[in-house]
């Protein structure tokens, strides 16, 4: 069974959406791809062959593809997500899957009313080192674990101008997280500094405290010249050293053997011991993020990041910048300076609850 498919942004994020979907043709039919600039659109349209638009809404009445991929800025999200699920179509939309949890509600309880998937774009759950580590978590490689920290640094990208670095960044790294550790977040501290983006934060240093008493740092910013992705997760047996860029992972094993030089006799505790490189099947996590969604929508079964997998990270974001807030009195900006603030729902929020209580399901 071949899927009809479309793409709302053909940005540099929709170019690598539309390309995987061409790659999967055994499963999947590409058929039309939305986009408002001009010069863009005809790019890809030509590129894969396809159908172009400058309106989403006309190309999804008109081509009622069976999985629609949203790729658009942040606070486009709900709109577009809202206006696909109320046609009863399946949606993709990459993370975060909103500007606000209230908006993420809203698409959730859409999704449910008109009987679709909604699945969030956390394309580190699909990376083949992430995947090898949460097995041998799950297995008890470390037994008791307790630290995260995570490293999600490099230069500042001009094309993100409507979120901070704790919607865009660190959302990957609570995701990863709560999906590892199979526990959610109780409490949170943050700090922020802005230097060079225009509205929000480019720069976090957050700390998290999970069910089962894990801490996780979060270590993210804008603003260093180099790009670094790296996670550790340290535990009673030893640490994991994940790279999300290589898709490397290397594993740090505690060592107690006693030692015989005398200037370390009255130290105890974990000394450093055998260190291996991990073998690890590379593959392109976007491409296994679309196999996972695909099979959802084929067997009908949930996809592996949820709706509620989305709004569960969005409260975390929002815990974030209101304790940085709290901490610091900078003044944090919601996602789009043009939309509402993190205290209610937005205008797409809005849309979204308007189109739930107004409309019957689509059969």
């Amino acid at each position: 069974m071949r899927l009809k498919a479309a793409v709302v942004g053909a940005g540099s994020m929709g170019w690598n959406h539309l390309r995987v979907l061409k790659e999967l043709e055994d499963s999947v039919q590409l058929v039309a791809v939305a986009e408002t600039n001009t010069s863009a659109l005809q790019r890809a349209a030509q590129r894969f062959h396809i159908a172009g638009y400058c309106d989403y809404r006309q190309m999804l009445e008109e081509q009622r593809p069976e999985l629609v991929a949203v790729v658009v800025p942040t606070h486009l999200h709900c709109e577009v997500a809202a206006f696909a699920l109320d046609l009863g179509l399946n949606v993709l939309v990459e993370k975060p899957l909103t500007s606000t949890p209230e908006e993420a509600e809203a698409l959730i309880e859409l999704a449910r009313q008109r009987n679709v998937h909604l699945a969030v774009g956390h394309i580190e759950r699909f990376n083949p080192a992430v995947t090898e580590v949460k097995r041998l978590l799950s297995a008890g490689a470390l037994g008791r674990i307790f630290h995260l920290h995570a490293r999600r640094i490099g230069p500042f990208p001009p094309r993100i101008r409507d979120v901070g670095v704790t919607l865009d960044l660190a959302s990957h790294e609570i995701d990863t997280m709560r999906y590892l550790l199979d526990a959610e977040i109780r409490q949170v501290s943050a700090q922020v500094q802005q230097h060079i983006h225009r509205t929000c934060e480019d720069l976090l240093l957050g700390l998290l405290r999970f069910s089962n008493g894990a801490l996780g740092v979060l270590d993210v910013n804008w603003l260093t010249p180099t790009k670094v992705r790296e996670l550790t997760i340290t535990g009673e047996k030893g640490m994991f050293l994940l790279n999300y860029l290589t898709q490397d992972v290397f594993f740090y094993e505690n060592d107690y053997t006693p030692t015989s030089w005398d200037a370390l006799r009255s130290l105890t505790g974990v000394s450093e011991g055998t260190m291996t490189r991990l073998k690890i099947q590379k593959a392109e996590p976007l491409r296994r993020e679309y196999e996972d969604v695909i099979r959802a929508i084929v067997n009908d079964s949930s996809p592996s990041v949820s709706g509620e997998d989305g709004l569960a990270v969005l409260k975390v974001v929002q815990q974030l910048l209101a304790s940085a807030l709290a901490n610091s009195g900078l003044p944090t900006q919601g996602p789009d300076a043009s939309s509402a603030d993190y205290s209610g729902p937005g205008k797409a929020a809005r849309t979204a609850l308007s189109l739930f209580h107004e409309r019957e399901p689509h059969g």
